[in-house]
């Protein structure tokens, strides 16, 4: 008897479908989720933090950036370009966030000058007696609070027409040495003004 050539072999095993597929689509829908939460959190942001961050980012990597008003076409097209100042609130909210828990500097309030690209905080007149220890030490601890800027601080002294400038002078120079002793790199100021103030010093980069 003849054999056919496919007797005696084994029928094909059943195989299963792939599922590699569900990989890519677990995939795609996790980026699909985190694109609307995302979304969902740019809706719900705080502005003024938001502001405050986006000013950081730029003044940090894009030191040199400028504005440039492009006229429309008909008209005077001359290009206009205006250097963007950088905006310092976001270094007041970090500092204010470390200052939050010491009962020295907790009460801080600034004020943005938007002519200096600077943000000024008047300081208290108990904390311009250096003789007492106490004070010594919340200076110290000022300075190692922001010893990592590399943002320009000053400690500056308002004086009025007539004052003293020596003294002023001497007044700014032992108070940001106060502050260098914990490692901030501050310089000392003195300046005419129509009242007599300390103050203390955030500059913005240009």
């Amino acid at each position: 008897m003849k054999m056919s050539a496919f007797e005696g072999l084994e029928p094909p095993k059943r195989q299963e479908p792939a599922q590699n597929w569900l990989l890519t689509f677990a995939d795609l829908t996790g980026l699909l989720l985190c694109f609307f939460i995302l979304f969902y959190t740019t809706l719900t942001i705080d502005r003024e933090n938001w502001q405050a961050l986006v000013g950081s980012f730029a003044a940090t990597f894009s030191p040199s950036a400028v504005a440039v008003t492009v006229v429309p076409d008909g008209q005077n097209n001359a290009i206009t370009v205006v250097p963007v100042r950088r905006s310092v609130p976001y270094l007041d909210t970090v500092l204010r966030q470390r200052m939050a828990a010491d009962a020295t500097w907790q009460t801080l309030q600034g004020t943005e000058d938007i002519n200096e690209n600077a943000m000024i905080y008047p300081l208290n007149e108990t904390l311009l007696n250096l003789d007492t220890p106490a004070n010594t030490e919340a200076w110290a601890r000022l300075g190692a609070a922001v010893r990592t800027w590399q943002t320009p601080m000053a400690v500056r002294v308002v004086v009025p027409e007539g004052a003293d400038w020596q003294a002023a002078t001497t007044q700014a120079w032992a108070l940001a040495q106060a502050a260098a002793k914990g490692g901030a790199r501050v310089t000392a100021e003195v300046k005419r003004g129509t009242i007599a103030q300390s103050q203390w010093i955030l500059y913005g980069a240009d």
